[in-house]
């Protein structure tokens, strides 16, 4: 088992995807979207499969409003519901195992000191060793420069290096910085062709499979 694990925050620690759907979901409606044009699986899959960023050109382009419009509205909405997102079953017992046997957790993320709040709320925040938010302004994955920075700022050997993260983009992250990749799609809709080193979409699985 790898001794360095890097995270991704939204979709891979912390359950989001339901939040954030149901925040663009929102958002379409106040800019007068009817509800029942909207499909929130088609939402999900283009953030999961792609990002924010293309559900915003997509969905504008889709029903002809401004895409900066249905950004800021989305992101009031978000702000104001991420507060009630939840960390994945079993994910404490990972990290744990990990700091256990000698060990240690990284985060990378794009949002800011937000995601560290909802990590003391949920006691996790001790088991990370450092942590990079969107305050530090690195390049966005699948660039590797936050991978690349963490890694050299601990002295970490790539061979005993993991990324964990939720879309295809970390995994090349990961594979970009020369290091092993970890998908969790707990929706089973990634079409990864084989390029993740290890594929999985719970952590019990994880545990039982590289804790043994």
């Amino acid at each position: 088992m790898q001794k360095n694990i890097f995270w991704d925050f939204d979709g891979t620690l912390f359950d989001t995807y339901p939040i954030m759907v149901d925040s663009f979901a929102d958002a379409l409606e106040a800019m007068n979207i009817d509800e029942m044009e909207i499909d929130k699986y088609d939402i999900l899959l283009t953030m999961r499969q792609h990002s924010l960023g293309t559900a915003l050109q997509k969905f504008a382009a889709e029903f002809s409003i401004n895409k900066e419009e249905l950004s800021v509205i989305y992101h009031k909405f978000e702000k104001e519901d991420i507060v009630n997102a939840k960390p994945f079953l079993n994910v404490d017992k990972v990290l744990k195992m990990v700091a256990d046997q000698g060990g240690k957790n990284y985060l990378l993320t794009h949002r800011d000191n937000f995601a560290l709040n909802l990590l003391q709320d949920f006691n996790l925040r001790h088991f990370f060793a450092d942590i990079i938010t969107k305050n530090q302004a690195f390049k966005r994955k699948p660039d590797p420069e936050a991978l690349n920075y963490l890694i050299q700022k601990h002295n970490i050997s790539r061979s005993d290096a993991m990324m964990i993260g939720d879309r295809k983009l970390d995994i090349d992250a990961a594979h970009n910085a020369s290091i092993e990749g970890c998908l969790f799609d707990n929706n089973n809709i990634i079409e990864s062709n084989g390029n993740p080193e290890i594929e999985i979409n719970n952590y019990y699985d994880f545990l039982q499979k590289y804790f043994k």
